[in-house]
């Protein structure tokens, strides 16, 4: 059973500044004792030494997903079910794009990939989330497989929204260039009073060579509570086009994280969608 997307942390709402850290509040520690009250007074029992013996637990590691086909690979900071993280995601030669006090970095990332609780899945004692955590701090996302790839500062590009209803665009700015995402769909009232997109998608215009192009990003024909989200800009590949990160869930329960490189694009096309992260629930 998936879990709420509503309670991502991951607010990667990125060129506002946000980020959330959570943390867990360890449960108290059972006691080893119960007190029992009676009518009649017995004398105290000496205290017991020794403690129960907790259960042993068990890692589940088994049904694992393989590695993504794709030659570009796409991870973001979480715990997920165990089929989402695939064998061996640790051994990837990852890059991170890394926020700073200047902006962002592209540089080398040490990803660690922990078995933990998984509190839809998991009986009492076994685990089998899996956690995915960087040795360094402040990670936007990781890339795998990226060609001429070049550590150090990335140049980003401004936008002031991130969310689109239909009919209307979202302009991101890039070393004096302008491009356009224009959203496009209907909307369609349900059963229950609420509206929701049937056929919704994005549009992306600017120049490239020194041509105007426009291409159709992505489409999905239905949505339940939920949108696309534009998460990041980047020059990543170094092209002088900025790359996208993306949120193209159409269902409040998934995460759709998606990385969109100008350098391979086909021709005529701005951007190449090459790697694709999915999470039902997405992080636990």
């Amino acid at each position: 059973m998936p879990y709420p997307r509503l309670l991502l942390p991951f607010s990667l709402l990125l060129l506002l500044g946000c980020r959330q850290s959570t943390e867990t509040t360890p449960p108290a520690a059972p006691t080893d004792h119960v007190v029992q009250e009676d009518s009649v007074k017995e004398p105290a029992a000496p205290a017991a030494t020794d403690t129960p013996m907790q259960a042993a637990l068990t890692l589940d590691t088994t049904g694992l997903a393989p590695a993504p086909e794709t030659p570009v690979k796409l991870l973001l900071e979480g715990t997920y079910h165990k089929n989402e993280v695939w064998r061996g995601a640790e051994k990837e030669d990852w890059l991170g794009v890394f926020r700073t006090a200047e902006g962002y970095e592209l540089r080398p990332a040490e990803l660690h990939i922990n078995t933990v609780k998984d509190p839809v899945l998991d009986s009492a004692n076994v685990l089998s989330g899996r956690e995915v955590v960087a040795a360094d701090t402040n990670a936007l996302f990781f890339v795998a497989g990226l060609r001429r790839a070049t550590t150090g500062p990335v140049d980003t590009a401004a936008f002031h929204v991130t969310t689109l209803p239909a009919n209307k665009a979202l302009t991101y700015t890039f070393d004096g260039r302008e491009y356009t995402i224009e959203a496009y769909g209907d909307s369609v009232e349900q059963a229950s009073g609420k509206y929701s997109y049937k056929n919704y998608g994005w549009r992306v215009s600017g120049r490239k060579n020194g041509r105007q192009v426009k291409q159709t990003l992505v489409e999905d024909q239905r949505f339940k509570d939920s949108i696309y989200v534009l998460l990041w800009a980047g020059d990543v590949d170094r092209d002088g086009i900025p790359d996208l990160l993306l949120d193209l869930s159409n269902h409040y329960n998934i995460s759709r994280y998606a990385l969109y490189l100008s350098s391979m694009a086909e021709q005529g096309n701005l951007y190449k969608k090459v790697a694709e992260f999915k999470a039902e629930g997405s992080r636990i």
